[in-house]
């Protein structure tokens, strides 16, 4: 009786059972692809779809042009069971906030992105973050990493440490981030090791959230690098703006952060250049 069930039920024979779900996992992955270059602007490679997914670009080709990837399949087929709002409402809670520099929650004065995103092609110098919360410097940081990706989708413009686990924030795919429930020797450790490859990297704007503060013996090298290299700082306390005029030659901004005034829970972001320290005899 098994044998006679099991053949009845092959799809050749004309019987379908549940899920039978119409899509494949090659075409789901592939709608998805053309939404992220739709929403980037940019095309997607797979070495930069690799590099987002923390997997190789065989891996990554072969989930999306070979795998059947049968979990995936699942999944969806156990989702499209939910009602529209209970759907939406387990991805929205098992998805985490992408900070970009259009996101409804930021203000930039004095109303437009133009200064920020001027600022991204600053080639050299140091660009600090003060005031705010540890979350807003966070989610205004990584909304600067993100913005701050090459459009080529190959090249990463950006590359730094980041000194809290990204629980909250979709992660900037060329940081590395380091858990800061970590005791604060290992983390210096770990800092100190890994910071030279950082700051000899090809991406010519580097970011470090959380590291002035915590790694002091770091700092000669970040302002060293700041001759040549864009160095995007946010810690608290901020790092020293007298200190800065002194030691950088290159342009220093600063960007503040405030609650808006304009927007709900939003946060308001200001830039403003920073006059360097006279010197004497001039």
């Amino acid at each position: 009786m098994n044998k006679i069930t099991q053949k009845i039920m092959l799809p050749a024979e004309g019987l379908l059972t549940a899920p039978a779900y119409p899509f494949s996992a090659r075409a789901i992955f592939g709608g998805l692809r053309s939404r992220l270059e739709l929403h980037h602007h940019h095309s997607m490679s797979f070495e930069r779809l690799a590099k987002m997914l923390g997997k190789s670009k065989s891996t990554t080709h072969h989930w999306f042009d070979l795998s059947p990837q049968p979990h995936v399949l699942a999944f969806l087929s156990l989702l499209e069971r939910l009602s529209p709002a209970q759907r939406l409402s387990f991805i929205e809670a098992h998805c985490r906030v992408y900070p970009d520099l259009n996101h409804p929650i930021l203000e930039l004065s004095p109303g437009k992105t133009g200064d920020v995103s001027e600022l991204l092609k600053q080639k050299a110098g140091v660009t600090i973050m003060t005031g705010g919360t540890e979350y807003s410097r966070t989610f205004v940081f990584t909304a600067l990493g993100h913005a701050a990706t090459r459009a080529d989708g190959k090249l990463y413009r950006a590359s730094g440490i980041d000194l809290h686990r990204p629980t909250r924030f979709v992660p900037v795919e060329s940081w590395i981030y380091i858990d800061d429930n970590l005791p604060l020797d290992h983390t210096r450790k770990l800092v100190r090791r890994i910071c030279p490859r950082i700051l000899t990297s090809a991406a010519p704007q580097l970011f470090f959230n959380g590291v002035w503060s915590s790694v002091p013996d770091v700092r000669d090298g970040l302002i060293r690098c700041a001759k040549f290299k864009h160095i995007f700082i946010a810690d608290e306390p901020a790092p020293d703006l007298r200190y800065l005029r002194r030691r950088v030659a290159t342009p220093i901004h600063e960007l503040t952060l405030s609650p808006s005034e304009s927007i709900p829970e939003g946060i308001l972001v200001t830039c403003r250049a920073i006059e360097h320290a006279t010197r004497r005899g001039h």
